[in-house]
C-alpha cells in the first residue's frame, strides 16, 4: 500500500521528447514498419511509439502488407475480449500465409533491435502487490485470493512482503477476465496452443488456465444442506443464505478459523463491513494472527477507519516483528492520523528489513517532506526511482525533484 492516490495504468502521457541510445538512431530501424499487439511489459504503448519514431521507424496502429515487424507484448498472453487471438495476430498470420515478408518478434527481441537493451531487465523487473495493482488496476485483495489459489505465485517473499512478475500477474489478470465474461476455458486453451512458440508467456498462461479451471470443483448439497465434493469431503458453503452466528456459534472447535475464512471470501465478495465484522470475531474466539491482523487493519484503512487500522497493523507487527508490509501499512496509517514522527519510525522500521522496498521509500519520503524534512525526502525519492523507474509515482516524483533542488 502506498500513499498515492492515483493509479499507474500506464497510459499517461508520455515525454515526446525520448530518443534512442544510438548515436544515429535512423540506422537501427531504416523506415522499417511495425505494429503492435498485446499488452508491452517495458514500457507504455506511446512511449514505444516515440522510440520506434526516433530510430527511425514508422509505427502502424494494424499490420498490413507494408509491415515488417508485429511485436507480441509480454504483458500477459495477445488474447481478445472473445478468447481468441487478437486480430492484429490473425490479420499477421493471414499477410504470412500470403507471403507477405511480415515477422513476429517477441518483446525482448523488439527492444534489441531499437537499442534498447538496457530496458530488457524491465521485463525481468519484480513487482510488489501495491505496485502491481495500482499498474494493473487489480485490487490488493484480488491479488491476494490468486495466490492463495495459486493462480499467481511470488517469485520473491522477504518476511511476508511478496514480489511478482508483471507477466504472470498480467496474465492472470486477463485469464480472470475472459471466465468472468463467460468465454469457455476450451476456446482459451485452443487460442493459447495455437499461439505457443509465438509468444514466450503461452506456457505460463496454459498453467494459469489449468488453475481455473480447477477452481470450479463440482460440488452436490447433501440432504442436510451442506456441500460437498462428489468425493464426499464437506467443504463450507458461505454463499448460503443462514445467519453466521448461528451456523459458526454451532462450531465452537476451531471456529476461529472458520471465522477467518468467512472473512477471506467476504473480502473477495467485496463486502469489506461484513469481513471487518468477521476478521473480529476470528480474533475474539482464537489465539491472534498476523494475517488476519492486517487483513482487518486494510479493510479499517480501506473504510478510513485509520485509528482502528492503525491498531491492527500494531497487533500484526506485534506478533510477528519482521512483517514488512505491516509496518508499511502501519505508516500509512499513522500519518492518515497526522502523527508523523511514529509514522516515520514505521517506515524505517520497513526498510530495515527489506530496503529494496519502493512503497516504503516512497511513504517515508512523503511524510518527511510533510514534515519540513525535504533534504531526507530527497534521498528517499531518489530510492524509490532506482526500484521503480517507469510509473505514474515515478514521474510524480521526479516532479517533486525538480521543484524542491536546491538553487
Amino acid at each position: 500500500m502506498t500513499a498515492a492516490s492515483e493509479r499507474d495504468d500506464r497510459t499517461g502521457a508520455f515525454a515526446t521528447a525520448m530518443v534512442a541510445t544510438d548515436a544515429n538512431p535512423t540506422l537501427l530501424l531504416d523506415g522499417i514498419e511495425l505494429a503492435v499487439t498485446g499488452r508491452l511489459a517495458s514500457m507504455r504503448r506511446d512511449e514505444a511509439i516515440a522510440r520506434i519514431e526516433a530510430a527511425g521507424g514508422t509505427y502502424a496502429a494494424a499490420p498490413s502488407e507494408t509491415t515488417r515487424w508485429l511485436v507480441i507484448g509480454q504483458g500477459g498472453p495477445p488474447l481478445g475480449d472473445d478468447g481468441l487471438p487478437t486480430k492484429h495476430l490473425r490479420e499477421a498470420r493471414r499477410l504470412r500465409d500470403a507471403g507477405a515478408p511480415l515477422e513476429i518478434i517477441d518483446e525482448a527481441g523488439f527492444l534489441a533491435r531499437i537499442g534498447l537493451d538496457e530496458r530488457k531487465g524491465d521485463l525481468e523487473r519484480l513487482y510488489t502487490t501495491a505496485q502491481l495493482a495500482r499498474i494493473l488496476d487489480v485490487s490488493p485483495r484480488e491479488l491476494r485470493s490468486w495466490v492463495r489459489s495459486e493462480l499467481v505465485r511470488p517469485v520473491r517473499v522477504v518476511r511476508r512482503l511478496a514480489f511478482f512478475d508483471f507477466a504472470q500477474v498480467a496474465g492472470a489478470k486477463a485469464l480472470s477476465r475472459l471466465r468472468a465474461s463467460g468465454v469457455k476455458p476450451q476456446r482459451i486453451r485452443k487460442s493459447l496452443l495455437e499461439l505457443e512458440g509465438w509468444c514466450t508467456t503461452t506456457s505460463a498462461s496454459l498453467a494459469q488456465l489449468e488453475t481455473l479451471e480447477q477452481e470450479r470443483t463440482l460440488f452436490v448439497r447433501t440432504s442436510e444442506g451442506s456441500l460437498a465434493e462428489t468425493s464426499g469431503q464437506l467443504r463450507l458453503d458461505f454463499d448460503a443464505d443462514v445467519d453466521a452466528d448461528a451456523s459458526l456459534d454451532a462450531e465452537r472447535t476451531g471456529n476461529a478459523e472458520l471465522w477467518f475464512r468467512r472473512g477471506l471470501h467476504l473480502e473477495e465478495q467485496d463486502r469489506p463491513e461484513e469481513a471487518t465484522l468477521a476478521y473480529a470475531r476470528a480474533l475474539e474466539f482464537g489465539s491472534p494472527r498476523a494475517e488476519l491482523a492486517f487483513n482487518l487493519g486494510n479493510l479499517m484503512y480501506g473504510l478510513e477507519r485509520h485509528d482502528e487500522a492503525a491498531q491492527c497493523f500494531a497487533l500484526a507487527t506485534e506478533i510477528d516483528a519482521e512483517y514488512v508490509e505491516a509496518w508499511n501499512n502501519l505508516g500509512n496509517a499513522l500519518s492518515a492520523l497526522e502523527r508523523g514522527d511514529e509514522a516515520l519510525d514505521a517506515f524505517e522500521q520497513a526498510l530495515a528489513f527489506e530496503p529494496d522496498y519502493p512503497d516504503a521509500h516512497y511513504n517515508l519520503a512523503e511524510t518527511l517532506a510533510a514534515l519540513g524534512r525535504t533534504a531526507e525526502a530527497r534521498e528517499h525519492w531518489h530510492a524509490y526511482l532506482e526500484l521503480d523507474p517507469h510509473s505514474t509515482s515515478a514521474d510524480e516524483v521526479r516532479a517533486r525533484l525538480r521543484r524542491t533542488e536546491e538553487r
